[in-house]
């Protein structure tokens, strides 16, 4: 009975090496430079937010934390986009693409800053702004986190392409 209980795990786990060893120079690309830009920018921010009990050490870590989940997100939005446009999207002009890519981040970053600010402070995955953080006026949607998945995403195209002079 425990051998069934451990082999979809197993099943699991090489399923997941294999969709990792599958990926395209693209797609290693986009993760890597999206979550090291995304882990600069999420440096630069910490004024705007509240660093409650944590050491400078610490929140260096969630910023490291919080980049990578960036790189999965850019990666994501990339490959819906590829589901659209083709994997040599990146080179065309079609503008659903980009659409989706930028779309797609603008929803999940709405979605997490929502969910993170309504759970209790004391939580790992939460946080609270600081008084220098802007808000929307109508929604009260803070502006750093939204403008970060125009910048990030656009700053990652650049680097993608700058590195790669063509598509997959």
């Amino acid at each position: 009975m425990q051998d069934v209980e451990i082999r979809p795990a197993a099943i699991s786990l090489r399923t997941s090496f294999r969709r990792i060893r599958s990926m395209t120079r693209t797609h290693w690309l986009i993760f890597v430079c999206g979550s090291l830009i995304a882990f600069v920018w999420e440096i630069f921010q910490m004024p705007f937010f509240k660093p409650g009990n944590l050491e400078p050490y610490e929140q260096t870590i969630r910023c490291g934390i919080a980049s990578l989940g960036d790189g999965v997100i850019l990666l994501t939005a990339y490959s819906l986009a590829a589901l659209r446009g083709g994997r040599a999207w990146l080179w065309q002009a079609a503008k659903m693409p980009y659409a989706i890519y930028f779309g797609f981040g603008l929803v999940v970053a709405i979605a997490v800053e929502m969910i993170a600010t309504s759970l209790p402070a004391e939580s790992f995955v939460s946080w609270r702004y600081s008084e220098l953080m802007p808000h929307e006026p109508v929604t009260g949607l803070a502006l750093i986190p939204i403008a970060m998945w125009t910048i990030v995403p656009a700053l990652t195209i650049l680097l993608v392409r700058f590195a790669r002079a063509e598509p997959d």
